[in-house]
């Protein structure tokens, strides 16, 4: 089955032996990498984000629920992917009973009497996909903590992930883009135990910062750290949602240049995945005419991005697949 790529044998060996965060801290020899097998080709995914959750599963019982996941992933299969990136929890609550957050009122009704991340998970298995669990660490949005703020600490955080790497037959933990102003060493220190956590349990952790890289850098996402030192992440997907037609003339190869500027600081050379914006195509950017004047480009840029040594890409997101304007640019990327 595919999987999400893990590092190369000889960083591997490094992270093994030992791994520092930005800190100092020192972790045990003693973990491992996740032994999740290395893929014969590349990953094709998808991430279904808490509006599609809104828009698709929301407000079932458990068979309505099973029947339409399960309808998810055959959508997700027919588009030629291989894996998902769910979200679990998106605003300090969760799809599932846990110990730490409440269940979640934003992509379900409160506790549904079931579980759902555990029909999740067998159904996407049984059918050959991998399912990633996305969470967003902080539940922040638009300068503001969601649902009680007084859930967000880096002991929560880390016990959340322990509890569904432990409890669910997931193939990895995934993070979004959205990072609060607490700065570097506090974001690094969570990070660095997360991954911690999910080597324990044998699975692997990236994370899909946003595209703009002098951004990350300002708001304390730590990026180069992540894809210099061992410890912290195992792949990452930035999301490079532009074309290479953009601005006002549409001559600059914008998101070739981010794909580039992101190899350049990758270290650790470790897996790299383009977040692709599925949901842009056919629609009228007013910065970026690309997605209007072209209906290959995320045939295109899928290409490039291979071209350049990343292993696959990441769409998003699963409500763009139904949409009718990207239903060419869709089409073109599954001939490639």
């Amino acid at each position: 089955m595919m999987t999400i790529l893990k590092k190369v044998a000889a960083v591997l060996a490094t992270v093994a032996i030992l791994c520092t965060s930005i800190t100092g801290t020192v972790f045990a020899a003693n973990v491992q990498p996740a032994q999740a097998p290395v893929a014969v080709g590349e990953v094709r995914a998808v991430w279904v984000s808490f509006f599609d959750w809104q828009t698709y599963l929301k407000g079932k019982n458990q068979t309505d629920f099973t029947n339409a996941f399960s309808a998810m992933c055959d959508k997700i299969l027919e588009q030629g992917c291989n894996t998902m990136i769910v979200h679990v929890r998106s605003h300090n609550d969760a799809v599932y009973p846990s110990a730490v957050y409440p269940w979640s009122t934003m992509m379900l009704n409160g506790n549904p009497g079931y579980d759902p991340l555990s029909i999740m998970v067998s159904t996407a298995h049984a059918k050959g996909l991998q399912f990633h669990a996305w969470i967003n660490p902080y539940g922040y949005r638009n300068g503001a903590f969601s649902g009680d703020p007084a859930l967000v600490t880096q002991n929560n955080i880390v016990a959340g992930v322990t509890e569904i790497v432990n409890n669910y037959a997931v193939d990895g933990i995934h993070f979004d883009d959205y990072f609060p102003p607490f700065g570097a060493s506090v974001h690094n220190s969570m990070i660095s135990q997360v991954y911690t956590a999910t080597h324990a349990a044998g699975k692997v952790f990236g994370i899909s910062p946003q595209g703009n890289i002098e951004n990350n850098r300002a708001m304390g996402a730590d990026i180069d750290t992540w894809l210099s030192v061992p410890g912290y992440i195992d792949y990452i997907c930035p999301q490079i949602y532009w074309t290479d037609n953009y601005g006002a003339s549409g001559g600059v190869k914008m998101y070739s240049n981010r794909l580039a500027q992101w190899k350049a600081i990758n270290k650790l050379g470790i897996p790299m995945y383009a977040g692709l914006a599925a949901y842009r195509c056919g629609q009228p950017i007013g910065a970026d005419p690309g997605w209007v004047l072209s209906n290959t480009n995320l045939k295109s840029q899928a290409n490039i991005a291979a071209a350049n040594g990343y292993q696959g890409y990441f769409l998003y997101s699963y409500a763009s697949l139904s949409n009718a304007s990207a239903q060419t640019e869709l089409m073109n990327l599954r001939s490639r």
